[in-house]
């Protein structure tokens, strides 16, 4: 009983060092994560004195296909998503492991502190050894798992194919931001330039008003508008140059290179005329569109899983062989030599009754099979409505861009005759301002609308699966 009650006592003081070693880990984790979390800061601020040197810095000249290689090479979620086909190659060799044999090597060693003997006449026996040693090799082989393994299998080759769609997905998704962020940062480009139009032409009609001062064929309450013209242009030149700067930086961010890149956007926003049918472009994204494809995928495999819960069923085959090599000899406990033993054999087990628990999971695994099949039809919708919402976007912005295109050279030959008529005096200065603000607006209208059109080309390509990296089919 005193041993009993020492071997408790000892329980029970390991089992409170252990609690107060959790508490202990607990605070030394969120040390941990602390330390770590200053040491990303201090890491930024060397970086920041070295000019950013940690992350890749690029300079000059920036096509955008050069923009969309930076992209796929460096943008750190694509790299983090590509992981995902090592996951997948582990998945498939665990899955393999179920058909080979598991091989298993133990020893023991066990020390009592009497033997058993009896008297057989003048000799004594004894049964047994102080000192045992025992090692055992088992090997065990499955045969038979109702068809768990090979769904096993299956599924994992099925998660290869996911893995795959989901690199392809991810890929598309990055080229999307970085094409969607080089518009962006084009657009910003062209607004700055019409303000640094705007600007540069209200500057040049104030100084014209300046001069018609002196010469007394101007009032001062037109130099004063003139001078608040210029202020309005500056205000609104300072806000799209800081768009542009945002604009770039986002850019940067996406391309996963260093903020402190230095870059001259030499895309331009273009027109391309492109209007495929409703069903041509259906049919392309229903094809290839990744999203398509990983529910498609997604389905199969836990069609899978229907058939690994469904080998409860099924009774279980295994083939063993289990080699000994022990002291006393395992034979014979009298015997105190080392020697050898083996058994083989085979175990079959059928569960005839557990509880529903087969049935449930069964339950289980169709149902989520279901829900696989309904997210298929909702992805299809999904991808339907942005095939239409894609379509119709394009052809808005085609109507757009012809509507402003015209209206572009009709607010310059209006700019200009009004500029004419008031050197001649047969107009006022703010007909002049009037006229500049509509061009103004008619160009910021037309390079949105351009902007758009490229947005809805792209967003057609996303839509329809399209999106390839440089050098695979990608449209630029």
């Amino acid at each position: 009983m005193t041993v009993v009650a020492t071997v408790i006592r000892h329980s029970i003081r390991l089992a409170v060092a252990l609690l107060a070693c959790g508490c202990m880990n607990l605070g030394r984790f969120r040390a941990d994560v602390a330390r770590s979390r200053d040491a990303a800061v201090e890491a930024w601020q060397r970086a920041q004195a070295k000019g950013d040197a940690v992350r890749l810095r690029i300079e000059g000249d920036l096509t955008l296909e050069a923009a969309l290689v930076f992209a796929v090479g460096n943008n750190k979620q694509l790299l983090a998503t590509i992981e995902e086909k090592q996951i997948a190659a582990g998945r498939l060799t665990e899955a393999w492991s179920a058909v080979y044999p598991i091989a298993t090597l133990t020893g023991t060693y066990r020390r009592d502190d009497r033997v058993s003997s009896f008297s057989a006449g003048p000799q004594t026996i004894t049964i047994g050894s102080l000192n045992n040693y025992t090692i055992n090799l088992a090997l065990s082989q499955p045969v038979f798992r109702g068809g768990a393994i090979q769904a096993g299998i299956r599924a994992a080759r099925i998660y290869g194919l996911l893995a795959d769609e989901q690199v392809r997905a991810a890929v598309q998704g990055v080229l999307f931001l970085a094409r969607k962020a080089y518009y962006d940062a084009l657009l910003a480009a062209e607004l700055v330039k019409v303000s640094e139009g705007d600007l540069e032409l209200a500057g040049r009609y104030r100084d014209e008003v300046a001069k018609k001062v002196k010469a007394g064929t101007a009032t001062e309450f037109d130099l004063l508008r003139a001078r608040v013209e210029i202020s309005t242009v500056e205000a609104e030149l300072i806000e799209r140059q800081n768009a542009l700067r945002l604009a770039k930086a986002v850019l940067l961010r996406v391309l996963g290179v260093s903020q402190g890149s230095d870059v001259r956007l030499t895309g331009k926003l273009a027109h391309e005329r492109v209007g495929p049918e409703l069903a041509e472009a259906v049919g392309r994204a229903f094809r290839q569109r990744p999203e398509l494809l990983l529910a498609e995928l997604g389905i199969r495999l836990q069609r899978e899983g229907v058939k690994a819960a469904s080998a409860g069923w099924f009774p279980i085959l295994d083939l063993f062989w289990t080699g000994t090599y022990a002291k006393p000899d395992p034979h014979s406990m009298t015997n105190i030599k080392w020697n050898d033993a083996w058994s083989a054999g085979a175990n079959a087990v059928w569960t005839l009754f557990d509880g529903f628990r087969t049935s449930g999971r069964v339950r289980q695994e169709r149902a989520k099979l279901r829900m696989q099949e309904l997210g298929l039809l909702d992805a299809e919708d999904q991808v339907l409505l942005e095939v239409q919402q894609a379509l119709l976007s394009i052809e808005d912005a085609e109507k757009l861009i012809a509507s402003q295109s015209a209206n572009i050279e009709q607010a310059r030959e209006g700019l200009r005759l009004a500029d004419v008529a008031y050197r001649g005096g047969a107009k006022a200065e703010v007909d002049v301002l009037d006229a500049r603000q509509a061009l103004s607006r008619t160009q910021a209208i037309y390079y949105r609308a351009l902007h758009a059109h490229m947005m809805a080309r792209l967003a057609l390509e996303r839509a329809t699966g399209a999106l390839e990296p440089p050098g695979q089919g990608a449209q630029k």
